[in-house]
């Protein structure tokens, strides 16, 4: 009953963030896709906090929506931050950094990706495959008009990147033999 009330709710969420709401198309021109590594030895590291329970409480997210989160590992996860006034997506790569006294964890932000645009059609980690295997490091972004409703799974992807966890960074990577699963098909 739980995995039945959480599909509705995301296919709610998938369904709104359809084509017809959205706001920004993301441009073909990789040039506006940035990648933000924080290397833990620089002045800037020391002075910013990178270590966090919830991404909202770091300033540089402090503006955004959640959109929610994913582990691809024991120890990695992602997030994926939006902000309406600024127009742009954020995937955040994180490391478990630990637990507190209460056993709530806590997150070493790896490297951000900043994608201009809000409401964009995303193919989650865990859903996505790479020459017929399930790859949990991958996440796409699929076309503007993706039918949610009636495709079972989606061959036509404009981006992907993956969450590599030997490098620690967010990379693009060739769209080339990914087929992304719809986990909301034949929902009714």
């Amino acid at each position: 009953m739980e995995k039945l009330i959480f599909s509705c709710l995301l296919f709610s969420f998938l369904y709104g963030c359809s084509s017809k709401n959205r706001k920004i198309n993301i441009s073909e021109d990789t040039t506006q896709v940035v990648n933000i590594t924080i290397d833990p030895t620089s002045d800037f590291a020391e002075a910013t906090t990178t270590i966090y329970a919830n991404a909202l409480d770091l300033p540089e997210f402090k503006h955004c929506i959640d959109l929610g989160g994913a582990l691809i590992s024991d120890d990695y996860g992602i997030h994926i931050l939006q902000n309406d006034s600024t127009q742009q997506t954020f995937f955040l790569f994180d490391e478990f950094a630990g637990r507190d006294k209460k056993g709530m964890p806590s997150w070493q932000l790896l490297d951000t990706l900043i994608i201009p645009g809000i409401g964009l059609n995303i193919g989650w980690t865990g859903n996505v495959m790479y020459e017929g295997e399930i790859d949990p490091e991958i996440i796409v972004l699929l076309p503007d008009n993706t039918d949610w409703m009636d495709s079972e799974k989606f061959t036509d992807i404009k981006k992907a990147w993956r969450f590599d966890r030997t490098q620690k960074r967010i990379n693009e990577i060739s769209t080339a033999g990914l087929v992304c699963l719809n986990d909301m098909y034949s929902i009714d």
